[in-house]
């Protein structure tokens, strides 16, 4: 059996983006790639593109969404507007506008971007950074127990007062050191006596 195909119905340039019937004019594409799919290089594409086969490579848009689905593979360095990953990626993801990691999300890479979205029971292994690269101010916290840090200061001891203490304390315990070199018999004060009535004579 021979198929034949019929050439001369066929347009000889395709438009760019042509809509869909009933899509309005100026509205964006959504090209998908299925579950069955698998593609290995760099992809690059404009408006909407949801994937849920495996792709190894790089994937870039400028103003474009990604939606990564469940069942999608993903191993690429990513460069788009928005994405939202259900799927598992190994790579860096870059994003201009939003990075969305929901439902059972694997990631392994670093995010960079300035809003970051994410599921409870996601895994994310990485790192996540601002993208426009500016370190944010650090809190200070320093000044936090102003009252604290003053009251402990006024009523901190004078130095001189401290080391009188201290020299005391040593005063203190000089006879309980050791007597004759030995560590087995203590120079101890003898232990005061009790009269009948409790007290310490």
């Amino acid at each position: 059996m021979s198929t034949f195909i019929d050439n001369s119905k066929r347009p000889t340039t395709l438009p760019a983006e042509s809509p869909r019937p009933g899509q309005p004019t100026g509205t964006r594409t959504t090209t998908v790639l299925t579950s069955d799919c698998e593609f290995k290089g760099a992809l690059a594409f404009s408006g909407e593109l949801e994937l849920h086969g495996r792709l190894e490579g790089t994937i870039e848009s400028e103003g474009g969404a990604l939606t990564v689905g469940e069942q999608a593979l993903i191993k690429a360095e990513i460069k788009v507007n928005d994405v939202l990953i259900y799927g598992k990626v190994q790579g860096n993801i870059y994003a201009t506008g939003r990075i969305e990691l929901r439902g059972k999300a694997e990631v392994y890479g670093d995010l960079y971007s300035n809003r970051l979205a994410m599921d409870d029971g996601v895994v994310f292994v990485g790192r996540s950074s601002s993208l426009n690269g500016k370190s944010q101010p650090a809190s200070d916290f320093s000044k936090m127990l102003t009252r604290l840090g003053s009251a402990a200061k006024t009523n901190a001891p004078p130095a001189d007062a401290a080391k009188a203490a201290a020299e005391q304390i040593g005063a203190d315990f000089g006879s309980y050191l050791p007597v004759g070199g030995s560590r087995d018999c203590w120079n101890a004060p003898p232990p005061r006596s009790r009269t009948p009535s409790g007290n310490a004579s």
